[in-house]
């Protein structure tokens, strides 16, 4: 909730300004203990924030949060306090989104409030992996120190992302240059020949009655068709968004050859990297063990890190849970092992993670070895059909006319 006050100072000055408490009883109480004076203090309606709701379109992009806390260590280490550090990227931040966030960060922390409890009530834009590391940071008197950490775990972690998206680019956009060139036969090409066809009285060659009839089957029915589209794509997000739905498909995702393990080895390589920056900020292993689990996309492995998570609550380690689920690559609970006895854990983790990230980059490649020419067969068969539909009917025109 936000308050906005006018209060008077020591010297008589009249203040004005917006604060981020959840009582208007906690605004008074920082009111007074600035010394101020209050005239008035109102609640104000928090507008309806969009980047909020839509925060991977409309919010700040990954790449803004990594400069900003790439940024923000620079200035720490240089000397520069929490406070005028903010408030210098306040002014020079680029993206809008961000540079909003910022301020009321800094309006939270000009009250008092620790730079992690500031940020922690922009969970879309810092997730709680982010403002653990820096309760810790400043908790040890490290925050230069552990913002470089988390930048450069970020920037592995978009890295990969990117990785990902481009290697399904290229079917993507052969799948939609394909349904354009159809579209393009279907409406333009064919219809001046059907009417010389229909001019001459000629019969047309099956293929092309064939196509004519599935156009035509898709334009009577296209309002049904439509519907139905949109039905099943909302009932599959409805389905997915039910937690027993996520874990149907997230366990058939799992039995996939190639994208089963892209997926496992994706989620191995993000959650030791998670684990290995957390325990090496100083988090205990309990703690460690919850924020990594935020970080598993798949709900099988996140459900099986759970059972993990809940073994180490009772005193034991991570290695011997890991080797009874046969979900997790036997080479994990083998290298946590010798993380355990050696007392290197986080640095096992982090080779761990080295190590399946370039597992990612390989399955990448061949789940991409397969799918271009997979992708270029199917569209030629059905660029292919449509083309003879369109070149047979000229070749009987031709028949006709002599």
């Amino acid at each position: 909730m936000a308050y906005r006050y006018m209060a008077y100072g020591a010297d008589g000055q009249e203040l004005r300004g917006l604060l981020h408490v959840d009582q208007e009883e906690d605004a008074e109480a920082i009111l007074w203990d600035r010394g101020l004076t209050i005239i008035s203090l109102r609640p104000v309606a928090r507008p309806l924030e969009w980047a909020r709701l839509f925060p991977t379109i409309l919010g700040p992009s990954r790449r803004d949060v990594i400069i900003f806390t790439q940024q923000l260590a620079n200035l720490i280490e240089s000397g520069v306090s929490i406070l005028a550090a903010l408030e210098l990227l306040s002014l020079e931040i680029a993206s809008r989104a961000l540079r909003s966030v910022v301020r009321e960060v800094l309006e939270d922390v000009q009250i008092g409030q620790p730079l992690s409890a500031a940020l922690e009530r922009h969970e879309h834009v810092f997730p709680p992996v982010y403002t653990r590391m820096i309760e810790v940071g400043e908790r040890t008197g490290n925050l230069g120190a552990v913002l470089r950490q988390l930048a450069g775990y970020m920037e592995r972690e978009v890295s990969v992302t990117q990785r990902v998206r481009s290697a399904m680019t290229y079917p993507l956009f052969v799948l939609g240059l394909a349904f354009v060139v159809v579209a393009i036969l279907i409406n333009f090409t064919l219809p001046p020949l059907l009417a010389l066809y229909d001019e001459f009285q000629a019969e047309l060659p099956w293929i092309t009655r064939a196509l004519l009839a599935a156009a035509d089957a898709i334009l009577a029915h296209q309002t049904g068709i439509f519907l139905g589209l949109i039905s099943l794509i909302l009932g599959g997000f409805l389905f997915s968004r039910h937690p027993w739905g996520k874990r149907q498909i997230d366990r058939f995702l799992l039995r996939i050859p190639i994208m089963g393990r892209l997926l496992l080895h994706g989620n191995v390589a993000r959650v030791s990297r998670t684990l290995s920056t957390l325990l090496s900020a100083g988090l205990t292993l309990p703690d460690s063990m919850t924020l990594a689990r935020r970080t598993v996309t798949n709900a099988i492995l996140a459900d099986a890190w759970e059972a993990v998570r809940q073994e180490t609550l009772q005193g034991r380690g991570i290695s011997e849970p890991l080797a009874r689920l046969r979900l997790f690559p036997a080479m994990l609970a083998q290298v946590v092992r010798i993380g355990e006895e050696t007392g290197t854990l986080d640095a096992q983790l982090l080779m761990l993670a080295d190590y399946y990230e370039e597992e990612v980059d390989r399955s990448l490649k061949t789940l991409t070895t397969f799918l271009e020419p997979a992708m270029i067969i199917f569209v030629g068969v059905i660029v292919a059909f449509v083309a003879i539909s369109v070149i047979l009917p000229m070749y009987s025109l031709l028949g006709a006319i002599r």
